[in-house]
């Protein structure tokens, strides 16, 4: 009876708890997949994420934004989420690491919050893809975006550095959760 009890216990918080596979971590941006492998927003942002990065080209700045986003949404939400707890830490210190990179490349204040930082790259990739490089400009304030929009908009196109997401992503993309 009374394991019967404490396993009672143990199912009511756990259904009181976040849901572990959702990758909802709060002040995270999840992706806008491209992916349709899988419907998990943390392995949809690595596949995507490491997609772009693996071969990176120019003059695509809706999907550098994302691919950033990616990075920023998944540097939040990976060291948190029980179902990754598995992953490599040299990857998620990769992570991190490229974090800094792609804030630094597009000129990102560093303590701008990660949230903000996803939603404004995710609301400008929107844009671009639907033409609307005024709205791009709009989803992109300067006190985050430090460059101002046309500038990041631009270092976007090229598609700026970030080194260590392909080592980030490679220890990454083995994880089964």
């Amino acid at each position: 009876m009374r394991l019967l009890s404490i396993a009672f216990v143990g199912l009511a918080l756990a259904a009181c708890a976040p849901d572990a596979g959702s990758g909802a971590v709060s002040g995270s941006v999840a992706p806008l997949s491209a992916s349709s492998v899988t419907e998990d927003p943390i392995r949809s942002a690595i596949i995507d994420a490491s997609a772009f990065f693996t071969h990176p080209r120019a003059n695509q700045p809706a999907a550098a934004a994302n691919a950033i986003a990616d990075i920023e949404y998944l540097a939040d939400a990976m060291p948190t989420n029980p179902r990754y707890q598995a992953a490599p830490g040299v990857s998620l210190t990769s992570l991190q690491l490229a974090r800094q990179e792609g804030r630094t490349a597009l000129g990102i204040a560093p303590n701008a919050p990660n949230g903000q930082v996803a939603a404004g790259l995710r609301d400008a990739a929107v844009a671009l893809n639907a033409g609307d490089r005024a709205a791009a400009e709009a989803a992109l304030p300067q006190d985050i975006f430090t460059l101002g929009p046309d500038q990041t908009i631009s270092r976007l196109s090229q598609p700026p550095r970030v080194r260590n997401a392909v080592q980030a992503f490679a220890g990454l993309a083995a994880i089964q959760p």
